[in-house]
């Protein structure tokens, strides 16, 4: 930019890398945030289409008081895959980060649309939602107002392709009311503040060893998904085994975080997702959400979907070998009713078929997915899953009463 007066041009600003492209936006807790606990993202052996991703600001730990100058920088950089390694409370913040499941969103896009991608990531590595509410507009002292700080200096605020929401460990012991109701909160605040065309809220899966498990959380994602069109549902069942750990784990030892492996098999969902939803991408990545759960005779049950699913296959964990019959499924918040067999329904492939060992009673509900970890063990659940016979996403966690 120059101005120019009596013949005599002066620079005012020089621009270079100037990029045009999609903005995603990315916000919750820790795995939304998103540590390369790996140390697999270096700035020197990324992929050349890491010049394509940009980001705004800086990352920022949710449950500190803005730390300057990060908090209130609106530079723009080449988007990292590192996220501040929040550990031992020594790396709080960290200009031009964006996280491994970040990065990859970004990358996967730029590969299959040829187009630069902004990713901006506003989680805090941590907390409740209650952390990640409004309070005041702009407050750079909390997680809220620090995106939409950053937002409105991008200029992008009103055309955000996708809003990416991961958060609810730390909510584990929420009724499926308080939940749902601080969610549709969050979501009417984004909506005033921002503009976008879908929101992806990621359901909370089993681990972080909570003492009464998740099922209250999922069970509130999954009626909030429902109850708004623009909202599309993705799980974090059903990933595939890990290749460069000697079990095929993706968690870390703590049984909440993830390595790479992880992380970059739910980017490559959520960017599947969006090429089905923006860029005419012909299979749509939503994960397979419940349509009824019904009695189909005194010692069976019907579950359908809205799409067409398959049950995995055991899986061996330890010197253990799990069953999807065994574990995933619970009477009224009990698992002491034996499931003889679980099937796909040979006339529809969207309903599965359980077969019980006593009969139902009225009134009692149907909880797919019950606690965090394997039954009478500190291990997490990784599985079996039913998946989406296509794509392979993990169906909706649900809880639902058996009509």
């Amino acid at each position: 930019m120059v101005s120019k007066k009596k013949g005599l041009e002066t620079l005012i600003k020089r621009a270079t890398q100037v990029t045009a492209g999609d903005v995603y936006v990315l916000h919750g807790q820790s795995n939304a945030w998103a540590i390369d606990y790996d140390n697999a993202y270096n700035d020197n052996n990324l992929p050349a289409d890491a010049q394509w991703v940009r980001t705004i600001g800086a990352m920022h730990v949710y449950n500190k008081p803005a730390i300057y100058p990060e908090a209130e920088n609106t530079d723009w950089y080449l988007a990292s895959g590192k996220a501040p390694d929040i550990r031992g409370g020594v790396q709080l913040v960290g200009n031009g980060m964006v996280g491994v499941l970040g990065l990859n969103i970004g990358l996967n896009l730029v590969a299959s649309e040829d187009i630069p991608i902004a990713i901006i990531n506003g989680a805090g590595g941590g907390g409740a939602i209650s952390a990640y509410q409004k309070t005041t507009p702009y407050n750079l002292d909390d997680a809220y107002g620090r995106l939409q700080y950053r937002l409105e200096a991008s200029g992008l605020k009103h055309n955000i392709k996708a809003f990416i929401w991961n958060q609810g460990e730390s909510n584990a012991d929420d009724t499926v009311i308080a939940y749902k109701s601080a969610l549709n909160q969050l979501f009417a605040d984004f909506n005033t503040d921002f503009s976008f065309e879908k929101f992806y809220i990621i359901q909370t899966p089993p681990g972080c060893a909570a003492k009464n498990g998740h099922q209250n959380v999922r069970e509130a994602q999954r009626q909030f998904a429902a109850a708004h069109t623009e909202v599309k549902i993705m799980t974090r069942h059903g990933f595939p085994i890990n290749p460069i750990t000697a079990d095929g784990n993706y968690f870390l030892s703590d049984g909440c975080h993830y390595h790479a492996h992880g992380y970059e098999v739910l980017a490559d969902w959520i960017s599947n997702l969006a090429q089905h939803d923006f860029y005419n991408g012909s299979k749509d990545y939503q994960a397979p959400q419940l349509v009824r759960v019904t009695k189909r005779s005194a010692k069976s049950i019907s579950i359908e979907f809205t799409k067409p699913v398959t049950v995995q296959s055991d899986l061996k964990v330890g010197e253990t070998i799990y069953s999807a019959k065994d574990n995933l499924f619970a009477i009224t918040s009990k698992k002491n009713i034996k499931i003889l067999e679980i099937q796909t329904d040979s006339e529809s492939s969207k309903k599965i078929i359980l077969q019980l060992d006593r009969p139902l009673k009225i009134g009692e509900t149907l909880t797919y997915i019950l606690d965090d970890n394997y039954t009478n063990t500190t291990t997490p659940y990784r599985g079996p899953w039913l998946v989406d016979a296509q794509t392979g996403v993990g169906v909706v966690g649900f809880t639902s009463t058996i009509k």
